[in-house]
């Protein structure tokens, strides 16, 4: 399943055949910013990083179409990002002294700062307990509603992400379920599989 999302970030190359985004190649729609990529783990890795949050936030405007942004362009689309992901006034608070689930937002706000059309995430719950996660997944479904993002992501929490998603692909060896989540739920979901989810 990783292996799916680090190819259609642009990260790994297929053996044979081609992965489109949005009709245009990885390599097109991730310089024009249409990726958001968030890989399993990356907000551990960071924290041991000397850095305050909307720092690592702005490293989200390095690459794409963004990356040619004024200092104060830049600065205003942080603080944007900070908000959207309801994280603003921890902002100055570096990112080692954080709470699992706080660090997740921060690197989701960094993912959204390149404006991307689709955001791809790896795990975004893995070692943030219940309620965060639930949290996580309800901000996930805000993102896709009021921003329009298409959001694509892999987990092993069935009935959180389920409630959340609106298509589910499940993943056992190959493709064994792609269809709504409540058929899912209905015909699938007793069966011991791992899955990705997304939304359109």
């Amino acid at each position: 399943k990783s292996t799916m999302l680090k190819l259609a970030a642009g990260i790994l190359r297929p053996d044979c055949g081609r992965v489109a985004i949005g009709g245009k190649t990885v390599d097109e729609a991730r310089a024009a910013g249409d990726i958001g990529y968030v890989p399993q783990g990356y907000a551990a890795g960071a924290a041991g990083f000397p850095a305050t949050v909307e720092e690592i936030v702005a490293l989200g405007l390095l690459a794409g179409p963004q990356k040619n942004l004024t200092r104060e362009a830049a600065r205003h689309i942080v603080a944007h990002m900070l908000q959207l992901v309801d994280i603003a006034a921890l902002r100055r608070r570096r990112v080692d002294e954080l709470s699992g689930g706080q660090q997740q937002r921060v690197m989701v706000a960094r993912a959204l700062a390149g404006n991307p059309r689709i955001l791809l995430l790896d795990e975004p719950t893995s070692g943030i307990d219940f309620d965060t996660s639930a949290k996580i997944y309800s901000l996930l479904g805000q993102l896709n509603r009021s921003l329009g993002i298409t959001v694509v992501a892999v987990s092993h929490d069935i009935d959180k992400v389920t409630r959340w998603a609106t298509r589910v692909a499940c993943i056992n060896q190959g493709l064994c379920f792609y269809g709504d989540c409540a058929e899912f739920r209905r015909a699938h979901a007793q069966e011991p599989h791992h899955f990705h989810v997304g939304r359109h």
